[in-house]
């Protein structure tokens, strides 16, 4: 009734496993510690930090449009300004 335990099976799943998380351990600590020390590095080495920039963003150029339009209507508007269109010949 009592089922045979197999200690070499086990212990090769067991060398498998730990294997397995040892690499995700090691994928892990360089993901962490890749950026640390690029920032070490830049700061031994003087460079200088990049500076802020002054966001002037314009509300027209990141309006949401529909995509079946091919030209939003102001810039439409605003191209054809003196010029008048038939949309039937």
């Amino acid at each position: 009734m009592f089922a045979k335990i197999d200690y070499e099976s086990l212990a090769l799943f067991g060398k498998f496993g730990g294997a397995m998380l040892g690499l995700l351990l090691l994928v892990w600590l360089i993901a962490v510690l890749t950026p640390k020390a690029a920032k070490l590095i830049d700061k031994l080495s003087g460079k200088p930090r990049p500076e802020r920039v002054q966001d002037n963003i314009k509300p027209e150029e990141y309006e949401v449009h529909s995509f079946f339009e091919d030209v939003p209507l102001k810039k439409q508007e605003n191209k054809n300004d003196g010029e008048k269109q038939e949309d039937f010949p």
